[in-house]
């Protein structure tokens, strides 16, 4: 591949940010495509250009996240903006929309950080106008300096509780937090605390949080089970039960969260192999300690390898990069392994906080897995659980044959928001394990595409320009 970049790296957030600086400082051709107009991923989204005044109030945590993207901004790796890649092929080709026309590059090796999305939430009611994710609401925070007044919060997990701080100290009214953290989780998670406390300050952090919104005087109802949100057409209200009371609260807006879970559409499109993690309860990508996945030329990092975090999601990138450097021959094994050290001892303390977090979360089972036939689990396709367990009693034993019966995971999500409870109902109904069930088959193209993407079809190769940051797109007539 004469003509192809050594390293292309899909996603800038804090691993593919990481990745590229790593390899670009020693001499690889990289190229960084990344879907939104900022580098940052979420965690970072919009850092060096908030459009809030007092950006403080999101935290230090975000704003440490400025140097990160400031240095990426800095090397030599090629990068492109707004770019929709939508297939990559286990050969190296890579093709991407932006501005309605579609190019195509070359790599010998790929890196995907696609980062993490929200875990699906399916109680009654979560599929109405008015119902969105906490994650969601943080974007428009983030992105617009959009917020909404007298919200209710609802799950659990430190991201909702920092969404829910960012709001109060912007001023924003806060309806209540309805917090699902089962009652049990705190004397499960008690065995992997000691782990955690080699990285006590996150530890602090976390309950400072939780006394920063106590403090507040907001609502907080704890232990909150039996979920429902109300309304015909929109929402109206959320319904639960905390202790021994049953609650119904009124309101239009209401923002859910129990976690995230690896973005797989594009490792699962590339066919590489993936495993059940009974720790987090979400499928992952089959790596080794590199990043390597099963696809010789295609490693992955960050969080769409499994949840670790910002921090971590950069020390991993900085691995996967120094490992494929040394498989182009850039640098030498034991030059990596050196240089590796650093990073590999800051995810093994991550790692063992990661277990204690993942245990003290943990989402309840009937807020994974519903159980009201006219919950709707696919959102795209409006199709509800008595649809999937009509189907399945006619035949549909698996995810791929539920799909093609039912119309489930057929939207233009591509099951993103339906295919973890899909493979954990099944796996229910079978009375096997989820890692017996299997997910969804998918396959490129990764999002919708229009004909007008086709019209115009370019490709790019490697530039050694003075101005490395951009990269010379070649037309090509057909």
């Amino acid at each position: 591949m004469i003509n192809s970049y050594d390293i292309a790296i899909i996603g800038a957030g804090p691993a593919g940010m990481s990745a590229a600086i790593t390899a670009s400082e020693a001499g690889a051709k990289v190229i960084v495509l990344d879907d939104k107009k900022f580098a940052g991923g979420q965690i970072y989204r919009n850092v060096c250009n908030s459009p809030i005044e007092q950006v403080n109030a999101l935290g230090p945590d975000y704003l440490k996240g400025r140097s990160l993207v400031e240095r990426f901004g800095q090397c030599s790796a090629e990068k492109i903006s707004s770019a929709s890649v939508w297939h990559v092929s286990n050969s190296g080709e890579v093709l991407f929309s932006k501005e309605q026309s579609t190019t195509k590059l070359t790599a010998r090796e790929i890196i995907v950080s696609c980062g993490a999305m929200e875990r699906p939430f399916p109680i009654s009611g979560w599929h109405l106008p008015g119902v969105m994710s906490a994650g969601s609401a943080q974007v428009m925070l983030k992105s617009d300096g959009v917020v909404q007044d007298d919200a209710v919060f609802v799950g659990t997990g430190p991201l909702l509780y920092l969404i829910v701080a960012q709001y109060l100290r912007l001023g924003v009214r806060v309806k209540a937090l309805v917090d699902t953290t089962p009652k049990t989780n705190y004397l499960d998670s008690f065995s992997s605390l000691p782990g955690a406390l080699n990285e006590y300050p996150t530890l602090i952090k976390g309950l400072g949080l939780l006394k920063e919104i106590q403090k507040s005087g907001i609502p907080v109802y704890k232990y909150a089970q039996d979920l429902a949100i109300t309304g015909e057409t929109s929402a109206n209200g959320v319904k639960f039960q905390s202790g021994k009371q049953s609650y119904n609260l009124s309101c239009d807006h209401i923002f859910l969260h129990q976690g995230v879970i690896p973005n797989l559409n594009m490792t699962r499109s590339l066919s590489l192999d993936h495993h059940w993690s009974e720790q987090q309860l979400c499928w992952t990508p089959t790596l080794d300690s590199w990043g390597q996945s099963s696809a010789t030329n295609i490693s992955v990092a960050g969080d769409c390898s499994g949840i670790i975090g910002a921090e971590g999601a950069e020390h991993m990138g900085r691995l996967v990069a120094l490992n494929q450097l040394s498989k182009l021959g850039i640098i030498a094994t034991d030059i990596r392994d050196t240089q590796a050290l650093t990073s590999q001892h800051r995810l093994l303390r991550f790692n063992r906080l990661r277990r204690f977090i993942d245990r003290l979360y943990r989402p309840k089972e009937d807020h994974r897995i519903p159980t009201q036939d006219t919950t709707v689990v696919c959102r795209c396709e409006e199709v509800d659980l008595a649809t999937l367990r009509q189907e399945f009693e006619r035949g549909a034993q698996g995810p791929n044959e539920l799909k093609m019966m039912s119309r489930c995971g057929m939207g233009p999500c591509q099951g993103r928001q339906c295919g973890h409870t899909v493979s954990e109902l099944l796996a229910l109904w079978r009375g096997e394990a989820v890692k017996e069930v299997g997910y969804y088959r998918l396959r490129s193209p990764m999002r919708l595409l229009n004909l007008t993407e086709f019209s115009d079809f370019s490709h790019i190769e490697p530039t050694r320009a003075t101005d490395t940051s951009q990269v010379q797109i070649q037309e090509v007539t057909r």
